[in-house]
Parts: C-alpha cells; structure tokens; sequence
C-alpha cells in the first residue's frame, strides 16, 4: 500500500528533511518516489480545497507556498494508518515521544510533515504530485 508524506517548508528550512527521511524509513517505509518542489498559491489552493472553508486555510496555504516542500511516495504494509501513527498528533505538544512531529516540529502550525488520511486521499494526493505514468516508469 502506498501514501503521500511532505516534508513541509519549516523542516525543510531548518534541514530536518533527511533525519524525517529516514526516520520514515527506520519505520519501515519504502519511497517510492520524491521530488523538491515549491507550491505555486494556485497549486497550494488546489492540494489543501477540502479545508477551503476551514479558519485555517489562508495561513496554510501561504506556510506551504513559503519555501520548497518534499512530497514522498511512501510504501509499506498499513501504509496510510502506519505513517499517522509514526509522524503523531498536529501538535507536537500532544505528539507520542518519538514521533516525528514531536522530534521535529515547532508548533501546531509548522509541524514539519503531512500525511494522507486516507487511503482514497492517499491516491488522489499521490497523483497530485507524480503522474501514473511517471511512477509507473520508475517501478513497473
């Protein structure tokens, strides 16, 4: 089963992404595939819609579109339930020792990673990021 993990703009800055990197792989994940990129406000807008409404939204995209991100296509057995578990609660006040976000964050806001909440967002956020075609190329 594979899931979408970005190492978000505040780890990136503070060049955390390589211990999350392989704090995910001593987890036993597998990436599948990688990439550094820099959010447009318009791609930004589109990848976090479903919090259109939310109180949040405007604050969330503009951290997002703030520095370059690293979206990850990671794979494992209960991948999707295993990374929520393995990166912690939002904020890492609340984040089980060990977890990434209690490892690496800042605050509820800078939390250093996102993950899929499901496994049908997984997908959608997968092909967000890395066309079929292009993982398919890299694994089939």
């Amino acid at each position: 089963m594979q899931t979408l993990a970005i190492v978000k703009p505040d780890a990136i800055g503070a060049g955390k992404a390589g211990k999350i990197l392989a704090h995910l792989e001593e987890a036993g994940f597998t990436v599948r595939a990688a990439r550094l990129v820099k959010l447009t406000r318009p791609e930004a807008e589109a990848f976090y819609a479903v919090h259109r409404e939310r109180p949040f939204y405007g604050s969330l995209v503009a951290f997002m579109t703030s520095g370059p991100c690293l979206p990850m296509v990671l794979e494992r057995e209960d991948a999707v339930s295993h990374l929520r578990t393995v990166i912690g609660a939002t904020d890492p006040a609340e984040a089980a020792e060990g977890t990434v976000r209690r490892l690496y964050a800042e605050n509820k806001e800078r939390n250093g990673i996102h993950a899929s909440d499901s496994a049908e967002n997984a997908a959608r956020e997968i092909g967000f990021f890395f066309p079929q075609a292009e993982l398919e190329g890299l694994w089939g």
